[in-house]
């Protein structure tokens, strides 16, 4: 199981890299299907998302932006707490059937949002783009899938797109991993099994934020689209 695992958010982590976003989207489905806990998958993908995305944004710290990211971050932090409250109270057979719907569903509207113009800019939707995303990120580790949505949406370089969600990352992930801990939902053997999988996701993350910055990203962004949606439908049919 555990080299299974490790297999598993290393190839999640490649992929990730290449786009700025998805480690969730592959990686929650794909390790409920071999067998982990929801609270295990959770935990792990927080613990992974901050890891790898540190590196990231220091790399690309010069095109941040510091005031979107914020706004994201800010909106997140009431949804991690309250999906950490529902974490605890939702049967894990019906959060994993919505686990997989949402799974699916993110990733054809990561996929149809490009092919639309962007749309004018409403204030206040990073706020809750935020608040959606931390929602997920607690409940189902599917933190970055609404600020992806908004930053798709508005076609933001791959430098960009890739270095404001690693600020985000690191911060919702941050603050998502206290709030399980202070609700009692974090688990210790994902934090026992991040330390095995911790060099294998770093190599991987990094082999594909390189690749992503200099091929073109839509490529690899499809693939990992197309596997989110087809993971997402397997784990609600299987579950």
């Amino acid at each position: 199981m555990l080299i299974v695992g490790g297999l598993l958010v290393a190839a999640a982590a490649l992929l990730a890299g290449t786009s700025g976003f998805g480690l969730a989207l592959v990686a929650t489905p794909t390790l409920l299907l071999a067998g982990f806990s929801l609270p295990f998958v959770v935990t792990v993908n927080l613990l992974i998302s901050l890891a790898t995305r540190l590196p990231v944004a220091w790399r690309l710290r010069g095109a941040i932006d510091r005031r979107r990211v914020a706004l994201l971050v800010g909106g997140a932090v009431p949804g991690l707490w309250i999906g950490s409250r529902t974490l605890g109270t939702i049967d894990v057979h019906d959060l994993q059937v919505a686990v997989g719907v949402v799974v699916a569903l993110a990733a054809v509207a990561l996929a149809l949002s490009v092919r639309h113009q962007p749309s004018p800019r409403i204030r206040g939707l990073p706020v809750a783009a935020g608040f959606a995303g931390g929602l997920l990120g607690t409940t189902t580790s599917l933190i970055g899938v609404p600020p992806a949505l908004l930053l798709t949406h508005r076609r933001l370089p791959a430098r960009g797109f890739i270095a404001d969600l690693a600020l985000y990352f690191i911060a919702t992930a941050a603050i998502g991993l206290v709030v399980l801990g202070l609700e009692g939902q974090f688990s210790s053997d994902a934090g026992r099994a991040f330390v095995w999988w911790l060099p294998g996701v770093l190599v991987a993350n990094a082999i594909g934020t390189s690749l992503g910055l200099r091929l073109p990203a839509a490529t690899f962004r499809r693939l990992t689209l197309a596997v989110a949606f087809m993971a997402g439908v397997v784990t609600a049919v299987t579950a």
